[in-house]
Order: structure tokens, then sequence, then C-alpha cells
């Protein structure tokens, strides 16, 4: 069944993510010109203008059915052209009608009179643009003058969509509304908040998880059962919304409803099938030093950002934004300046708001509509960004009957990507903040790559699975979150519970792999940025300007770039992104997977080493004595009364005054023995017996050592201080007259604050 105007059905939700900050130098404050965008018309109205009003849906039927009859006589083309073009006028004020219900019930998902009007008008826009889509093909194959007045607004391949509609039946109407009530049913649900009784304690699904994992007071049984009771309204709305659509999707010819939402609901240029090569790829080249690097994000501080804190949230957004957009386009701040000025937006945080986010159209008008349950944080400013990529498509494409198809992966490509190019000017939004500010959504925008692969494979799941239960759906979720390192195999839990969270899983089916697709594109943008900024940007824009009716792939080849859906893409992705963003913050060439990540963290928070620059620590440069005693002298002498830590000249002071130094060669490196000596050394001043007890036998470099090399070698292997590795020929080495690197050092520093404080 062809789905007129699918666009109405394609909510854009909510995922901010960003980059780190490119500097901005665009000192002025003139806007840019660009000629990207086909003028178009939109009302002059404002949004609170516009007010809902029930349509009948009667007077609209019998206009097709006399149009019918008209088109029949090939001389009343002109009389024929006329009053179809005020009966397509009439479906869009049908459709708008929806758009302010749908709106209402998100604005207030308790809102009983708008859950059951929208129902009851679902099920009469389904009617009317089955019927209208009935009329189009019946009048085109009439082949006379009045079908003339149709084909000649129409592509090809539009003609034959026609030509190839069935009418909607009992059955498919029953089902569309089943759909419909579901749906509501969910935004009602998932507002509330369900608890369970576990020993007379009350708990919620935070709750559980925390007495599982944090405070271990309950067992892991009653964690999954409490979890069942917790989730099951979500549960069994699901599964009843599962039924609905695979029936749908075999009505149309389909096996299951993933297939139809793929080719039908998305019209996508690619299969469930051709999409397993994109997720494998991802769970290989993506997911595991992303998941690695989430653990070390720097924080940020929120009352350090240079706006004031109204600046980030709420309507004052559009002001904030608007000189940073003008520099991008004059076209994209028109199409922004548009909702800001009409009023077309729900920002403020409302009681039972839907905590969503999305862009939208509200046709017969052509305004574009930006709706967000604000949080109150300089996030906010983060979502605007993002859905005013997607408003500033809404706004400059065209809007008629002959807009027959639509492209929503391209539409997420047009958010992530102006979110990307806008990190040129995170320093003056964000100040000080934006490097951690850019770091943090850099993490959310590849996070989205791998959360919209799992989402779709457990969707494909879902609807290729006789008879799924709730619980096997837990536990598919469990397994794929391990499948792209979400959770380690040596996770206790059978079962996971994040997917319940996810609003798209529920009112837009199958639609999360749009945001892994795009995200992974939109990174193309970035990566030309890097050269050529305001290139980069051409190219973004000649992207959003193509029509829905070219492919998602080819938008990217079109605009000279590969296929996002390509391994060998996502492979070069993957490589890109770990270099250029999987550091630990400030420092870039200490990566968050490499061996020593654990041992810069601890140095960093306990103040024993300094970077040897602002973003640079040199891992694989050898430490000096002057560095290694400094940091010593930091561990042992806390000086709580002094303003600055040890300074190198202070700490080699220290040390000599201590007698674990004589102060010479201080610019010099230090081997391994010596590190191991001094170690043993401080330790045995403080009155612990270092008696050495470790056996180096298994080690084949040892044997030339002293008594007392060997003791302080054995002493720091017994206590986990320092460790061997296995060399070319397969041998287990200590390399004691090895130069101790600045990586070694930081680990070996971890490793002896845990032994001391143990």
């Amino acid at each position: 069944m062809k789905k007129l105007l699918s666009t109405l059905l394609a909510l854009t939700m909510l995922i901010v993510c960003a980059v780190p900050a490119l500097a901005a130098d665009d000192s002025s404050g003139d806007v840019r010109d660009t000629e990207f965008f086909t003028d178009q018309p939109h009302t002059d109205l404002n949004y609170s203008d516009i007010q809902y009003e029930y349509i009948d849906p009667a007077p609209f039927l019998d206009e097709v059915a006399a149009l019918k009859e008209l088109a029949k006589d090939p001389a009343n083309a002109a009389e024929f052209e006329t009053r179809f073009l005020t009966l397509k006028d009439t479906l869009y004020k049908m459709y708008a009608m929806y758009v302010l219900l749908d709106n209402m019930t998100y604005h207030d998902a308790l809102d009983e009179w708008a859950a059951d009007e929208l129902a009851k008008v679902d099920d009469n826009t389904n009617v009317v643009g089955d019927a209208f889509n009935g009329l189009v093909r019946d009048v085109l194959l009439l082949e006379n003058a009045c079908s003339e007045v149709l084909s000649s607004k129409l592509t090809e391949e539009d003609i034959q969509d026609y030509l190839d509609y069935e009418d909607m039946t009992d059955e498919e109407r029953e089902l569309a509304n089943r759909e419909t009530t579901l749906e509501s049913k969910y935004r009602a649900t998932v507002v509330e908040n369900y608890t369970t009784v576990i020993d007379g304690e009350e708990y919620d699904a935070d709750g559980l998880y925390y007495a599982f994992y944090r405070d271990h007071t309950i067992s892991l049984e009653d964690y999954l059962k409490g979890n069942h009771e917790v989730y099951k309204p979500l549960a069994d709305i699901y599964l009843e919304m599962i039924d609905v659509r695979n029936q749908i999707a075999k009505l149309n010819g389909y096996d299951n409803y993933a297939d139809y939402a793929y080719a039908e609901t998305y019209r996508r240029d690619y299969t469930v099938e051709e999409i397993t090569a994109f997720r494998e790829a991802v769970k290989k080249y993506v997911a595991p030093a992303l998941m690695e690097h989430t653990s070390w994000l720097p924080d940020v501080d929120a009352d350090a950002l240079p706006l004031d804190a109204s600046a980030y949230t709420g309507e004052k957004v559009f002001d904030t934004l608007a000189p940073y957009f003008g520099k991008l386009s004059d076209e994209l701040l028109e199409s922004m300046t548009y909702v800001k000025e009409h009023g077309s937006y729900d920002l403020e945080p409302a009681p039972n708001k839907t905590g969503t986010a999305f862009s939208r159209n509200v046709y017969y008008y052509n305004m574009p509509y930006y709706f967000s349950n604000a949080s109150g944080t300089y996030q906010d400013l983060l979502t605007t960004i993002h859905e005013m990529g997607h408003n500033n498509n809404t706004y400059w494409s065209g809007q008629d009957w002959t807009d027959t198809s639509s492209n929503i992966d391209t539409a997420e490509v047009h958010s992530q990507g102006l979110e990307l190019l806008m990190t040129r000017y995170y320093p003056e939004l964000f100040g000080t903040q934006a490097d951690a500010v850019a770091q943090n959504n850099a993490i959310d925008i590849l996070y989205s790559v791998v959360q919209g692969c799992i989402h779709d494979e457990l969707q494909c799941y879902a609807y290729t699975t006789p008879n799924v239960t709730a619980e096997m759906l837990n536990q598919k979720y469990r397994q794929i979150a391990e499948d792209y390192s979400l959770v380690d195999s040596s996770d206790v839990r059978p079962e996971m519970y994040g997917w319940y969270g996810i609003p798209h899983t529920f009112t837009s089916p199958m639609y999360y792999i749009s945001y892994a697709v795009s995200a992974a594109g939109a990174f193309a943008f970035w990566e030309e940025a890097q050269d050529d900024y305001f290139k980069a940007v051409d190219h973004y824009l000649e992207f959003v300007a193509m029509p829905g009716t070219v492919g998602f792939q080819d938008c990217f080849l079109e605009t000279g770039m590969e296929s996002p859906l390509s391994p060998s893409y996502i492979e070069a992705l993957g490589k890109t992104t770990h270099d250029k963003l999987m550091f630990y913050y400030p420092y870039t060439d200490v990566y968050t997977d490499s061996w020593y990540i654990m041992g810069v963290y601890a140095i960093d928070m306990l103040g024993l080493m300094d970077g040897t620059s602002d973003t640079t620590f040199s891992p694989a440069v050898n430490a000096t004595r002057a560095e290694i005693l400094t940091a010593l002298a930091r561990l042992f002498d806390e000086r709580e009364d002094a303003e600055e830590p040890y300074t190198l000249e202070q700490g080699a002071a220290w040390a000599v005054e201590n007698g674990v130094s004589d102060g010479k060669d201080l610019a010099a490196p230090m081997t391994r023995v010596e590190l191991a000596a001094t170690l043993r050394a401080l330790v045995e001043s403080l009155g612990v017996d270092v008696t050495a007890s470790g056996d180096l036998s298994d080690y084949t470099d040892v044997a030339g050592l002293s008594a007392d090399e060997a003791d302080a070698m054995s002493w720091v292997v017994d206590n986990g201080i320092l460790g061997g590795s296995e060399d070319l020929d397969g041998n287990w080495v200590l390399n004691p007259q090895g130069n101790v690197t600045r990586a070694q050092i930081a680990t070996v520093m971890y490793r002896y604050y845990l032994y001391l404080v143990s």
C-alpha cells in the first residue's frame, strides 16, 4: 500500500551529537549568502492562530466520487483540475489537523480527549488518503485530457506507484486504527513510574538496578522478577504492536513488518539483508573502541559556561544560535527565524510532556514545527542545532501532492551534519568548556551509530521471531549488547531492559537504523571540514537541497563521497574517529583503549605527573629521573599547605633529602631495576618489611642481576607493581636494564599507590 506523504508518520526524534571543535576564526558578524534552495510559500499565521477543527470526511469522499465521473469526459479537464486542487487542499488541511492533535498528545501524554480525537482523525486520514490515491489511480487509467492534468505533474515512477495502488481494505483500516490506539496507550503508559515490592521495599526500574549492582541488597532472581513486573505494562503493549504490525505487513505481501517498513514506510534504498554487513562492520570497527572511551569522558562544568543560563535553553536559544547560523548560510538562518517569529515551537517543560524532541511540518500551512521537552541545561542548545537541521530541510522542501517520496535516512544527515559543522563555533558558545562539550557529544554521535544498529537488530528479531515473548526480547537484547561491546561476557545478567527506553521502538518501528547510517555518513562532512570548512558547509547544503526522490546512498555519491553503508567506509571511519576522538582528555596522544590508560588517569587525578604540554602526555618518551622522583615526592609528601605541587627541582631535592637519590643525572632516564630499588627503599623507610619473596625463575633475563637488584625486582613483581612481558622468541622477560617510559611510570605509580593504600 503506497503511503502518501509518509513523512507525516516519520517524527524526527532527538539524538544530540557533535565532535571536537574546530577553531573559530570568523571575526566578521556578516551573514553568508548562499543559493542552494528554492523559495517556498509559507503561511504568515502564528502557530497559536491555527486552531484545531474537526473536518468531516463525508464531503471529501463525495467529491472524490464526483471527480471520478467528471474525469471521464476529457472536455472537463479545466474544471477537473480546479476541483482536484481544491480537494488536495482539503486533504492537506486534514493532515494538518492530525499534526495539531498529535502535537497535543506529545505536550500532554495524559490528555484523553486529544488521544481519542487523534484516533478518530487518524482513521479519517487513512480513509481520505486511500480515496485520494484511488482517485489519482483511476483517473490516470483513463488516459485522456483529465489524466494528463495529473500525469504531467508526476514522475514515471510516481505514476507507476499510483497505478499499482490497491484500495485499503476494512481489515487494513482496522489494523491501522489499532496501531494508532496502541501508540497513544504507549505514550500514556511510558510517563508512569511503575514499581514492584521486594521484601517490603518498593523499587522502580532505577531502584532495582542500584539495589542489585551497587548496593547488592537484592538477588539476581529478585532483580529479574522485579524488572518483569516493572516493565510488564510496556511489554504487553509492544507484543501487541508486533502482532498488529506483522498483520499489516502480510496484508501488503511481506513476510514480516521489518521488511515492510524498510521498503514501504521508509522507502530505503537497501534491505534488511543488505544492512547486515553494515551492522557487522560497526561491531568490529566502531563499537569496541567507542565503548572503551565512554568511561573517560571529561565532565562539563556548567557553572563555567560563558553565556547566561537562559541563552542555552528555552526560546532564547534561537537568538544564541542566529549569529552562527548566519555565518554558515543566510538560508539556514531564514529557516530558523521563521520558526521563532511564528511561534512554531513548544520548548518549555510541562506536566506529562513526553520526553523527546522532534521537528515536523504542519501540512496545508507549510509550517515547520519544533518540539522539545527542555532540560534547562546547555544540552537544549545542542538539541536545537540538531532539530534546526531537520527544520531547514522542511522549510525549503516543496509541499504539494506530487511530493510523494521522502528519505528519512538523509533527513538524519541534515540534523547530525549540522551538529558536526557547528562545532567550529563551540569555543564562542561554550568557552573553556568547548572541548569537554565537544568530546562528550562526539561520543553521542558515534554512539548513535552503535545504538541504531543495536535496536534495528533487536527489532528485526522481534518482528521475525514467531511467538516472541518479553523474556526472549530481554535475553536477545542482552546478547546483542555484548556483541556490540556494551557489556562484558562476565556480566551475570541473562536479560537487559534498556530497549524499553527507546520511544522509536514503540512509535516509529524500524526507524532507528536511520540514526546509524546517517550518523556514519555525517562524519564525511566533518572530515572534509578539517581541511576546507566552507567547502564542507557547501557540500552539506548541497546534500540538504537534494529532493527526497534521490536515494540515501546516491546523495553521497552525487556529492563525491563514498556510501556510508560500505564496510570499507565504516572501517575507515573507525580508524579516523579513534585517532581523532578516542583520547583521554586533554591528552590527544593517550587513547582510551591503550594498556596504560588507567595509569595515566590515576596519576592525573592524583596530580603526580604533568603532561609534556597542555594537550600531550608523550607516553612513549622515556621518563626522566627528575619526573619520576617528583612523582614520588608528590605521592609521599602531600604538602597540604602548599599552593602548588612540587616542581621538578623541588621533587629532586625531596628525593635527595629522603635518601632515595643522589641528585645526579636528573635529565637522564631511569632503568626498570633502578626504579624497583627506589620504590622498595621508600617503602622500607616507612618501617615495612620488604623481604623479597617473588619468584623470578620464569624470566630469562635476570641472571646478571646483583643480589640487591634481584631482591628489588622480586619485591615489585611479588606485589604486582611491575610485571614482565613476552619477547619475540616467546620468552618471559623483565627487561631490568630497559628505560622506563612515561606510560610505564604512570602505570607503575598507579599500582604503587594501590599498594600503599591497601
